[in-house]
């Protein structure tokens, strides 16, 4: 792919160095294996916890990896799952009604009664270096008019961004309010500095255009060493409602895919999630039908282990809810839990290349060996 020059610096040569170590540490996948035993040491020290108040509807204790403070409980608390930190061998009383641990790969224990392992995050990654036929063959049918008519309709271009104003002007119009918007306490980002020097010196900034207003943004990271576009950080000016409703992101991640094709990449990593299918941002991404895979950073090596202790009608509301994209002997699946009362949700979607299979699963079985439940009434 053909690469411009970079911005220029804007931090002294040892910050900068610092700051791409920092980069590297989290994302290198040459560096995945080191990170994973780093975690786990520090994890066999200082153990990350996390518990339900008492009177919670679902009481869940998270224990392991810090990055379950960032990538797990927030969603969880997004479905009504609250919890707080706790110190080890503090108790509060109330029995435990859901276990989640963040292990690396290698600790995992045998699974017992009412366990799924899970991975802590997976890759989302589109193949675009066949063509722009074959790019459209593999996106919905119905995202592709949804994406043709308001294209027509709102006259929407896009444009690179180069230099420190564009940067400025994305992160702090477009990044940093959308992020607060959406995401609150919970929002996950990179500093300016790192993502400055990072990100848009090596990278390539887009902008989505209006009636010659920027309104939307995508930061993406391109690697020397492999032809694949990553997109990293995204926002609407000033993180407004309208524009993510008028469906300016999911403009932006067609003007990228078709960008990348066109300039000899063969990959878009659209970046990763969470393995829950409700989770919003799955759902969008894979109506560009990507590979759903592993990733290639640390959290490839990094499992969630949940396992239900109590079978309750709240924790069969959340597993219900919330269908999990599972671990299994030949690679990944898509697990709906259900029961008479309660039906599986297959409104949402699972396929994607990699993930092999859905099964439906009865929660009367599944729970068959926890304590406690009686049904909802009479």
């Amino acid at each position: 792919p053909t690469r411009t020059a970079p911005a220029p610096a804007r931090a002294p040569a040892p910050l900068r160095a610092v700051l791409r170590a920092r980069y590297a540490w989290d994302t290198d996948p040459r560096l995945a294996a080191v990170r994973v035993r780093w975690d786990g040491a520090v994890l066999a020290r200082r153990p990350f916890i996390a518990c339900s108040p008492p009177h919670s509807p679902v009481r869940l204790c998270y224990e392991g990896l810090g990055d379950g403070s960032r990538h797990v409980l927030p969603f969880l608390r997004q479905r009504g799952v609250e919890t707080v930190r706790t110190r080890p061998g503090e108790r509060h009383g109330a029995p435990v009604d859901v276990r989640l641990s963040g292990l690396p790969a290698r600790r995992i224990p045998a699974p017992g009664p009412a366990t799924v392992v899970l991975p802590f995050r997976v890759r989302l990654v589109v193949p675009v270096g066949d063509g722009p036929e074959a790019l459209r063959a593999r996106i919905s049918a119905r995202e592709l008019r949804t994406f043709r008519a308001r294209r027509a309709a709102r006259g929407w271009t896009w444009e690179t961004g180069t230099g420190p104003y564009a940067f400025d002007h994305f992160y702090e119009r477009m990044h940093l309010p959308t992020m607060r918007r959406r995401h609150g306490e919970a929002a996950r980002g990179l500093p300016a500095a790192l993502a400055y020097e990072c990100l848009f010196r090596q990278g390539i900034l887009f902008f989505l255009v209006e009636n010659g207003t920027r309104v939307a943004g995508v930061l993406c990271a391109r690697t020397r060493r492999h032809r694949v576009l990553t997109m990293r950080l995204l926002g609407v000016l000033d993180g407004a409602e309208r524009y993510y409703a008028d469906g300016a992101v999911r403009a932006l991640t067609h003007f990228t895919l078709e960008w990348a094709g066109a300039h000899g990449f063969d990959h878009v990593d659209l970046s990763g999630c969470e393995p829950f299918l409700s989770k919003g941002i799955f759902q969008f991404k894979q109506r560009f039908h990507p590979l759903c895979l592993l990733p290639d950073d640390h959290f490839g090596g990094k499992r969630l282990v949940l396992r239900v202790e109590r079978d309750t009608p709240g924790v069969r509301d959340l597993l219900v809810a919330n269908p999990v994209i599972a671990c299994a002997g030949d690679g990944l699946e898509a697990l709906y839990f259900h029961d008479a009362d309660r039906p599986p949700r297959t409104g949402l979607a699972w396929r994607c290349p990699g993930v092999r299979r859905a099964r439906h699963v009865p929660l009367d079985a599944f729970l068959s060996d926890t304590a406690g439940y009686e049904g909802d009434g009479p």
